[in-house]
């Protein structure tokens, strides 16, 4: 392991130096690096200090916060750095801003298989977010959009208001889950296990036009499921096969978000979720193919939750 002392007698330069260290050229295939996740950053952690207790290295705790100077990044404390550089591309918390769906299966190697993992990451991180909600109820569910407001009673009634006028639009259609068509009640004892909803995503729905992501992205986009039921959503959406992690987004309304995208023969599906609250900012379907191609509709959230009145 060479050390910055080192660099004048072999003519290395200093960025040689800092990045002479298991895993740089992981790191350096990687490209841009985000901010790790705390949760993510927890199980880097826990890798590195587990490696630091059988080198035997004294101070127990990593500061990962502390800046080193490159003129002080002596042997012990440069393989420091690339354990940890290494446990966090092992464990696939390295994400790619800005890599398209479209351009993932053009890419092998460490790239391709750390955004394969890291979908996965975010989305059992958005996971604990959204069990971590506080649960809450009421009379109606109401999903205020950049069109008007909707509202749908515990009965599935459904009311429209727009431009300040209520009107009422009959009953709202049953959420589909797989085989299942579910009304308010069937929310409320439908399965909040990851596993079980995953099977369900994977039975063929009626219609059988509706994807598993559709659905998924639907219950959580439009209806008034509870904290832990979401939280089972985006983990068992995690487990579809072809979602893949777009990266950080704005929506239509400017507000920024990270995007999970879902490709079918014909359209794909893209969900903008807020990652500090596991809301759904936006939900897009845009046809690629058929008859309707190019054609992209847009459900803008603004606001979603319980009420116990209209208006």
């Amino acid at each position: 392991m060479t050390t910055y002392d080192d660099t004048e007698a072999n003519g290395m330069n200093e960025r040689g130096a800092l990045l002479d260290f298991p895993g740089a050229d992981e790191l350096a295939t990687a490209g841009h690096v985000e901010p790790l996740s705390e949760r993510a950053l927890a199980r880097v952690l826990a890798e590195v200090e587990a490696a630091v207790a059988t080198e035997g290295v004294t101070g127990g705790k990593v500061a990962v916060a502390t800046v080193t100077p490159i003129r002080r990044l002596t042997g012990r404390r440069r393989a420091l750095i690339g354990l940890l550089t290494t446990a966090a591309v092992a464990t696939g918390v390295v994400t790619y801003a800005n890599s398209g769906a479209t351009s993932a299966g053009k890419e092998t190697g460490t790239r391709s298989e750390a955004r394969a993992n890291t979908v996965s990451v975010f989305l059992d991180d958005i996971s604990t977010v959204a069990a971590s909600q506080s649960a809450s109820s009421g009379k109606y569910w109401r999903d205020r959009t950049t069109v008007g407001d909707s509202y749908i009673s515990q009965s599935m009634d459904q009311y429209f208001v727009i431009n300040g006028k209520t009107s009422k639009k009959g009953q709202h259609p049953d959420w589909q889950l797989g085989p299942k068509d579910l009304d308010w009640k069937g929310l409320d004892q439908l399965t909040t296990d990851p596993a079980k909803l995953l099977a369900l995503l994977q039975t063929p729905p009626r219609p059988k036009s509706i994807s598993p992501f559709d659905q998924a992205a639907s219950l959580l986009t439009e209806s008034p499921a509870g904290p832990k039921l979401r939280a089972g959503l985006f983990k068992a959406m995690a487990g579809l096969k072809g979602v893949k992690l777009v990266g950080q987004v704005k929506d239509s309304t400017g507000r920024g978000g990270t995007a999970v995208e879902f490709a079918e023969a014909k359209s794909v599906g893209r969900v903008i979720v807020d990652p500090k609250t596991s809301a759904i900012l936006e939900y897009t379907f845009t046809w690629t193919a058929g008859p309707s191609k190019g054609k992209v509709t847009h459900h803008t959230v603004l606001s979603a939750g319980f009420t116990d009145k209209i208006g």
